[in-house]
């Protein structure tokens, strides 16, 4: 079995996503991927 594990930080917030489900796994990169394009958008 595979373990994903996705580490982000920004400023002081840091995330770290384990899981070994890939849907969910992709679903939560869906996620930050969009909230960082809506970040860069309103700040760029």
């Amino acid at each position: 079995m595979h373990e994903y594990v996705f580490k982000m930080k920004k400023g002081d917030i840091e995330i770290e996503l384990k899981s070994d489900d890939i849907e969910f796994v992709e679903q939560q990169l869906n996620k930050w991927r969009d909230e960082l394009l809506k970040d860069n958008q309103q700040n760029g």
